[in-house]
């Protein structure tokens, strides 16, 4: 690709994600409303033990809108990253062990609630290192874990490990449920992937999470690829610098 298409593949991109921003900003406002309204009516209906298929309707309403909420969320994230506008602070993380229990603790209750046994395994002593922790978590393992639990059946496990090797660490969260056609898995990374996918795992979601967890391992100097050596359920292993520099 020559400088010109570039360019011009840029600038297509640029104008895209203005569009993009401004329609997900109209949005947030009255997604944030009907959430909240629909909360409210749900915990005043479970408590006047009123008709149980009222309350199954607006459990699909809010899990419907909270979708739609995240794939807003998603749209503004890509936004940001893809212009350079995503804030990146890193800093000294000292127990990289106790992060990832936070995560476990943080999908906890959901793990429990689906019957899947979620553990955080840490084999080797872990290196203090210099990320960006916070958005580390949110865009990329907090994303992962999700994906894992949605699609991780009851009786199933979820699995969060790291281990250090030579200069970098490798994290992995690796699941149980169906696991993605190789054919398909350099495809799970692009920008709404998923649209070009049949797949059980990927016909559902909105084709960014992965993408803005690509680019923020990305921003880290890492990468992040699916194991395809498992022939059960999906790996997802995370690369990174032990330490990050500017």
């Amino acid at each position: 690709m020559n400088a010109t298409m570039a360019d011009n593949e840029k600038a297509i991109i640029e104008k895209h994600n203005r569009i993009l921003s401004a329609i997900s900003h109209d949005l947030k406002s009255p997604m944030i409303a009907l959430l909240g309204f629909s909360r409210i009516l749900l915990s005043e209906i479970e408590a006047t033990n009123a008709n149980h298929r009222w309350l199954d309707m607006l459990k699909i309403i809010i899990d419907s809108g909270e979708d739609m909420f995240g794939l807003i969320e998603d749209i503004l994230t890509m936004a940001k990253m893809e212009a350079g506008k995503e804030i990146v602070e890193f800093e000294l993380i000292e127990d990289l062990a106790k992060e990832l229990i936070g995560i476990e603790k943080t999908f906890g209750c959901e793990a429990k609630a689906k019957g899947i046994d979620l553990s955080v395994v840490v084999k080797t002593k872990l290196p203090v290192v210099r990320w960006d922790m916070k958005r580390l978590r949110y865009h990329v393992l907090n994303n992962l874990v999700s994906n894992a639990l949605k699609f991780t059946p009851s009786g199933g496990r979820v699995v969060i490990s790291a281990d250090a090797v030579n200069e970098t660490v490798l994290l992995k969260v690796a699941d149980t449920g169906p696991g993605i056609p190789v054919e398909m898995q350099d495809k799970i990374f692009r920008r709404f992937g998923h649209t070009e996918m049949c797949s059980e795992r990927t016909k559902k979601g909105d084709g960014l999470g992965l993408y803005n967890a690509h680019l923020f391992v990305t921003q880290h100097g890492g990468r992040i690829r699916l194991d395809n050596s498992v022939c059960h359920g999906a790996t997802f292993l995370i690369e990174l610098p032990i330490s990050v520099f500017l």
